[in-house]
């Protein structure tokens, strides 16, 4: 069962991964959309914010690599509101074991993300994307669990902690590359959602059709049969006047003719 959830949750990581991707190519595929509908002065102003924002989103201070001893003392020292000159990754640990079950588990890892995060992304901001800061924060768990955790098992252990903290890039990290400085896809992927999109639209607009002409003939099978009744209902009529012409009584539900 273990290897089966864990398999899942991979599988929900790429969902995830997947949606994202969806999510940027979305927005950028109706920003150009909006831009053909704008003269060319607007669409200029357009652009022009457009670069403003992107260069107002990157202007952030430097985010630590995830798990890298400079990230983990930043936790230490705002969250915890601990001396760094005191910094002990056996303490950090049980610290962020939140549950106490003698283990990291990918929520508990995820939180010690919030302060690099915060950083970049603000829900006040325009510029700042939040589904961007769930990716980010994704990624920054899957990487610290591809260097840590070992056994693969989606839990990261002291042993493994501790492990990590000797290790050279737990001193001297490489600097950490942010989404916005990371190429999310291709022009031929932004093509081919499109014309994905196009494919979708086409086919509910002909099925939007078929509803409208299903609905006309209802009504009109509706109109006939009202049709019908009214013919009946006056035949009916025509009948009971005759017989009362011929001075036969009228038939009914409860008279016997």
């Amino acid at each position: 069962t273990l290897f089966r959830s864990t398999s899942d949750l991979e599988n929900f990581d790429k969902e995830r991964h997947d949606e994202f991707k969806k999510h940027e190519m979305l927005k950028e595929h109706e920003r150009r959309e909006y831009l053909k509908t704008l003269d060319e002065e607007k669409r200029k102003q357009e652009e022009e914010k457009f670069e403003e924002m992107k260069k107002k989103h990157s202007e952030h201070p430097k985010v630590n690599h995830p798990g890298s001893q400079d990230q983990l003392k930043e936790v230490w020292e705002e969250a915890d509101g601990l001396d760094p000159n005191d910094f002990d990754p056996k303490t950090f640990f049980k610290l962020h074991d939140s549950n106490g079950d003698g283990f990291l588990d990918e929520q508990e890892l995820e939180a010690l993300f919030s302060k690099e995060l915060e950083k970049v992304y603000d829900p006040k901001n325009e510029e700042d994307d939040m589904v961007e800061m769930e990716e980010e924060r994704l990624r920054m768990r899957e990487h610290v669990m591809n260097e840590v955790d070992i056994n693969h098992d989606r839990l990261v252990t002291m042993e493994e902690f501790l492990k990590a903290t000797e290790k050279r890039e737990f001193l001297e990290p490489d600097s950490w590359e942010t989404l916005d400085q990371q190429q999310l896809f291709t022009e031929e992927e932004l093509k081919e959602y499109e014309s994905h999109i196009s494919q979708q639209e086409f086919e509910l607009a002909q099925r939007a059709e078929e509803l409208h002409k299903q609905r006309e003939d209802l009504e009109r099978q509706h109109d006939q049969l009202q049709a019908q009744k009214q013919e009946l209902h006056q035949a009916v009529q025509h009948m009971e006047q005759k017989k009362l012409q011929q001075g036969i009584p009228p038939t009914g539900p409860d008279r016997k003719s």
